[in-house]
């Protein structure tokens, strides 16, 4: 079934929020067999939704709206999907009693307006906003679905995962399922031309996608129920898997960082950090992840050579002669910091991300990557250099995404 989505609200249009509402819609209605073949946003015009609405239900069997719903005058998008399936709004009592219960929890009285909420599509399901006092709606006409979402982004996901994407489910008549295949070190155009002809088999599909330094392949099958569709895309990874192999460093794990504390916590080691140009970047991301408190023992950012010195025990004389940016000082931060807190594994990073400070012997985006175990320290050589735009944000992500993935290599070992 084809669907489409519908954001109204000026503020997206003028670029005063993100809409993330879009990507995340998109992703959840494919999950679950829906072609989403046209996203659209209008402002808050009576006759712009109305045209909207009446063009995508010409071209689309799913509408998805979202925003539009609250209490004030210029939230009309119910107003104007009841005019063009010229149905009536009816009160929900449900909803009112809801609005009147936040409300008074909140210890306010509510405005007039607020009760604008309670009105419905007449024939509509409605599912409750637990989060927020405007409901979804999902009417049923001619043939065509069209469900009305809050806007707010956390109100809009909470119900749909709880309730919207079960009632869409019935009218896909089947299971999708999909594997995330997380990728490393290559190119998207290379990764592309290894899996070519993955890319345009019908089922399971294979989609690419790239964001900074990584590149994701999602297999997703289409079948009767769960355990073909694992089936199916199982056999996908295992050919993704032999055609990029070492690049692939994790199933399903979201991004590096998971994956890292995930591999940490199977291994039962601990880890220090010492960042110079990352600047805390790698031990942020870290903990970001639940339950990385159980391995992350010391993160330190120092960026000076004094605080090299005296905080993670580098030599001076090694700064002397070498330079901050060095296979020896990235060494002598990693067994410091590893040392000073009793890890299993120390990593560090120093470099030029620019975009001042390089010269020819020591370039912008030169990065050494220390790494440090009880066996041994070593220390790895990086140019990661694009000559892009804000090119030093980017040197620092691909300093920190190089530093994770080594360390989870190393403890792989």
């Amino acid at each position: 079934m084809v669907a489409e989505i519908l954001n109204v609200g000026t503020e997206i249009l003028i670029g005063d929020i993100l809409n993330t509402n879009s990507r995340y819609l998109s992703l959840k209605l494919s999950e679950i067999g829906f072609d989403v073949l046209w996203h659209t946003t209008v402002g808050d015009n009576e006759k712009r939704i109305q045209l909207a609405v009446e063009t995508a239900l010409k071209r689309s069997d799913v509408l998805i709206i979202t925003g539009g719903l609250g209490p004030t005058k210029d939230d009309i998008t119910k107003e104007v999907v009841a005019s063009a399936l010229k149905k009536d709004l009816v009160e929900d009592l449900e909803v009112r009693k809801n609005i009147e219960k936040i409300f008074e929890n909140k210890k306010i009285t509510p405005t007039e307006n607020n009760f604008k909420q309670s009105l419905v599509i007449k024939g509509s399901t409605v599912f409750k906003n637990e989060n927020g006092t405007a409901p979804a709606i999902a009417v049923e006409e001619n043939g065509k679905v069209v469900v009305l979402l809050p806007g707010p982004p956390e109100e809009l996901a909470a119900i749909f995962e709880k309730d919207v994407e079960k009632y869409l489910k019935k009218f896909t008549g089947f299971t999708i399922f999909s594997k995330n295949v997380h990728i490393f070190g290559l190119p998207e155009s290379v990764v592309d031309e290894k899996v070519s002809d993955l890319l345009v088999q019908k089922n399971p599909t294979v989609g690419i996608y790239a964001k900074e330094g990584e590149v994701r392949l999602r297999v997703t099958a289409k079948a009767e129920n769960k355990k073909m569709c694992e089936d199916m895309a199982d056999l996908v990874v295992d050919l993704i898997k032999n055609r990029i192999g070492k690049y692939i460093y994790g199933i399903d794990v979201l991004n590096m960082q998971n994956a890292l504390v995930k591999t940490f916590i199977e291994k039962n080691k601990t880890l220090a950090v010492a960042e110079s140009c990352t600047g805390g970047l790698i031990s942020s991301k870290i903990v970001e992840i639940s339950g990385s408190s159980k391995i992350f023992k010391l993160g330190a950012v120092c960026y000076s050579n004094e605080a090299k010195q005296k905080i993670l025990g580098v030599k001076k004389s090694s700064l002397d002669r070498f330079g901050a940016v060095s296979s020896v000082v990235a060494k002598e931060m990693a067994f410091g910091v590893r040392n000073v807190c009793c890890a299993d594994f120390g990593v560090s990073t120093t470099g030029i991300a620019g975009p001042q400070g390089g010269s020819k012997e020591k370039p912008v985006g030169l990065v050494y990557i220390g790494i440090s175990t009880k066996k041994e320290t070593k220390a790895y050589k990086l140019l990661l250099s694009h000559g892009e735009r804000d090119e030093r944000n980017k040197i620092r992500i691909r300093a920190a995404l190089f530093a994770m993935d080594k360390i989870k290599r190393e403890v792989l070992k």
